[in-house]
């Protein structure tokens, strides 16, 4: 299943103004690509995983617009909410603000969501308001340090390896 966010913390004014978001919390089996990860900054999670549906329908696509290494790195940049994800790894953001720009990680309109999700849409969108005019601070060069200790491990199980191309140079590779 996928559109439904981490259960996290939820102090956010996103969660409280002006609507009050009171998700219903649900207990799903952590997905495969959540499991024995060993890499920096990434949380360790169980069997089940604590997440709530911001969508009433199955769009078979996963909930986040971006991974998380470097997301929040500048001062006008933060998560406000991860996403469950098949594909992306734990803590991957579904909602995010750079400057005035409110990242946005589900698919379904307002008739698809949830009551909370539709909450939390409207209270984003007046939180993203007051950053009107504030362009963001930062523009990403390159990946995060993190990136590569993530696609390292992954070398022995991705079998196309033109996928590290751009990652790796050749003589790195073939060590």
């Amino acid at each position: 299943m996928s559109d439904a966010a981490h259960v996290g913390s939820f102090e956010h004014v996103v969660f409280n103004k002006p609507f009050k978001v009171t998700p219903k919390i649900e207990d799903w089996d952590t997905p495969d690509n959540y499991k024995g990860r060993k890499l920096p900054n990434e949380a360790q999670v169980g069997d089940k995983i604590k997440v709530w549906r911001v969508q009433t329908t199955e769009s078979g696509w996963g909930s986040a617009v971006t991974r998380q290494y470097g997301f929040d790195d500048s001062p006008d940049a933060e998560i406000i909410a991860a996403g469950f994800n098949r594909e992306k790894v734990h803590g991957a953001v579904a909602i995010g603000r750079h400057g005035n720009i409110l990242q946005w990680g589900f698919r379904g309109s307002p008739s698809e969501m949830s009551r909370a999700g539709r909450n939390l849409y409207v209270n984003c969108i007046v939180y993203i308001a007051g950053f009107d005019g504030k362009l963001p601070l930062v523009h990403r060069e390159g990946s995060h340090r993190d990136n590569v200790l993530r696609l390292a491990s992954l070398i022995t199980k991705v079998e196309d390896k033109s996928f590290f191309e751009r990652t790796f140079s050749k003589d790195l590779m073939g060590k």
